[in-house]
Formats: structure tokens, C-alpha cells, sequence
């Protein structure tokens, strides 16, 4: 399945041998458990993708050889534990990306089904005791049938505003919107496969090929 992220990293060509892979990749050491179990899986995958190249390299588009693509990608929040003044680690989070086409003309989303989604706490003062301020949760939108960038961020902000949700956070930013189109033409590819990374180089999502 073809799966545009936010930028294009290298190619790099996939070891054999697990270790050797985390070495050619310069993946992070993982800092949670589910980076752990994650990273591992990535592993066991990337050698049973090797091992299934060998036997029926033809469902790999005949590629001689399968290669492996680290792709920067904007970074998960942790929702199980955090305090607002975490959100200062993300200089851009007041931020919705909206991935639009490639020429810029309406809404694909991450799915290339318009969907939108928001991956941090909106966090604004209010009167809730021994706070004084609430988090919540925003999205996911859909944007689909052709709506366009414009229209795509005022329905989200729309959405937000109907939950008295609109105005500044905690840190004084306001919600905002941002252009993201993929970088280049990315064909599908059958012989590569994804690897989406987070600032520390973690993997953060299960891999995909094309």
C-alpha cells in the first residue's frame, strides 16, 4: 500500500541480519515498552520480508533486492502521562497538518481519504478545580470530495469553536493550520518498505511496503 508521510528521508538497503539492519538504519535505542515491542517487530518483519524475498522475489516487483526507507515524520504525543508544559517540546503543535495532493488543488489526507487528524492536547484555562485548566482531544476531520486546504481548516476550526474550545491555550497560541503536500512523486514500489521514525530515530509505526 502506498503511504505518503510528512518528508522523504534516504534509501538504504535492509541486512539480513537484525542487528545489522539497526546499525545501517541508525535507529534510536526505544524508550517505552511499545517502541520496544514495535522495534522488535520491525525486525522479525524485516527478516521475514527478506526470507520471503528469496523464495517469490516476483511479489516484490521483481526488485533484485528489498530496500528499506527511514522517513521523518511528525512526532506522536504521549496522552497516557504529560502536563501542558510538555507540549512546549513540540515547537509546532498548535499546528493541524492538512496533507493535500500533490499540486495542491484539494484534501488527500494520510489515507488518501481526506481524513485529518490532530495528535496533540488542546489545553486551556478554565475553571476546573485544583487545575484551573482542561485538555481535550481534537478531530479527526474528514475533508474529503474535493474540499480544499482553506476549506478543510475553517470546518476543523469550525468544529473546535462549536466546543467553546477556539481560543487561546494555556501557553497563548491560538489553532492554527498548515500546508502539507507530499514532497515529490512518490510511485509505488513493492521492493521498498517504510519505516516512519520520530525525532529520536524510533520507529513509531508498524512498516509498510510500496
Amino acid at each position: 500500500m502506498l503511504n505518503r508521510v510528512i518528508s522523504a528521508s534516504f534509501l538504504l538497503v535492509a541486512s539480513a541480519n537484525a542487528d545489522g539492519l539497526l546499525s545501517s538504519l541508525g535507529l534510536g535505542d526505544p524508550k517505552s515498552i511499545e517502541q520496544k515491542d514495535l522495534q522488535e517487530r520491525v525486525l522479525t518483519g524485516a527478516e521475514n520480508i527478506n526470507r520471503a524475498h528469496r523464495i517469490a522475489p516476483g511479489k516484490f516487483g521483481g526488485s533484485s533486492r528489498v530496500h528499506f526507507k527511514k522517513e521523518r515524520i511528525r512526532d506522536d504525543f504521549n496522552w497516557d502521562k504529560y502536563h501542558p508544559d510538555d507540549l512546549l517540546l513540540y515547537p509546532d503543535y498548535w499546528l493541524i497538518g492538512i496533507r493535500t495532493s500533490l499540486d495542491s488543488t484539494y484534501v488527500a489526507g494520510f489515507d488518501d481519504a481526506g481524513k485529518v487528524e490532530y495528535k496533540y492536547p488542546w489545553c486551556v484555562a478554565d475553571g476546573t478545580p485544583g487545575k484551573g485548566y482542561s485538555c481535550h482531544g481534537l478531530g479527526p476531520w474528514t475533508c474529503s470530495g474535493g474540499m480544499t486546504f482553506t476549506e478543510c481548516c475553517d470546518y476543523a476550526k469550525a468544529d473546535v469553536a462549536s466546543r467553546g474550545l477556539l481560543v487561546a491555550d494555556l501557553h497563548g497560541n491560538y489553532l492554527e493550520c498548515y500546508d502539507s503536500p507530499p514532497p515529490e512523486a512518490d510511485p509505488l514500489d513493492y521492493g521498498r518498505v517504510k519505516l516512519h521514525v520520530d525525532r529520536g530515530n524510533v520507529v513509531v509505526h508498524t512498516p509498510r511496503n510500496g
